[in-house]
């Protein structure tokens, strides 16, 4: 009967740490995804950019998997530890795990971040690559249709009016 605490204790470890490792693997396939996108951008790659965002989203369908998996682990957690699931975090977990497991948990938890870190990054410069040229686009594209600061425009009963560039989706393209 003693055996039976240590047992649970080993099962639980393992759970965790197998969580977290799925974890990372759900959140490496996202950064490929990520990485991929910024290629296709950085060389203008229209083929490779479609690509990577239906990888992208297949990724986005792993991660709401893996929020589905991680939401149960922290409703069996908090039920074990007496704590609402959504104050189960891994600084507590570092607590309840085994000293053998709680190496393995810390470094889970430093690649996690390190990847968290990193796909915001990828995902700051995307946007940041996405912004400069739709803000190119609508420059050029006032500049053609008579837009922008040194030009006017008319609507369809001939009166002065100021220039609008909205979506290319909106023209029918």
């Amino acid at each position: 009967m003693d055996n039976a605490p240590m047992t649970n204790s080993v099962k639980q470890d393992t759970r965790i740490i197998s969580h977290l490792r799925e974890e990372e693997q759900t959140l490496s396939v996202l950064l490929v995804a990520v990485r991929e996108i910024r290629q296709a951008l950085m060389n203008r790659d229209g083929e490779r950019l479609t690509q990577a965002l239906e990888a992208e989203a297949d990724s986005f369908h792993m991660g709401e998997v893996m929020r589905d998996k991680r939401a149960i682990l922290r409703r069996e957690m908090g039920s074990r530890l007496n704590i609402a699931p959504d104050e189960v975090t891994l600084s507590r977990l570092d607590g309840y795990v085994s000293s053998e497991s709680r190496g393995e948990l810390l470094r889970c938890r430093q690649r996690l971040q390190e990847m968290s870190e990193e796909l915001l990054r990828l995902n700051r410069q995307n946007a940041a690559m996405i912004q400069q040229t739709l803000d190119l686009t609508e420059r050029i594209v006032g500049q053609i249709t008579g837009g922008g600061p040194h030009f006017t425009s008319y609507n369809a009963t001939g009166q002065s009016e100021s220039a609008h560039v909205g979506p290319v989706l909106q023209w029918g393209g």
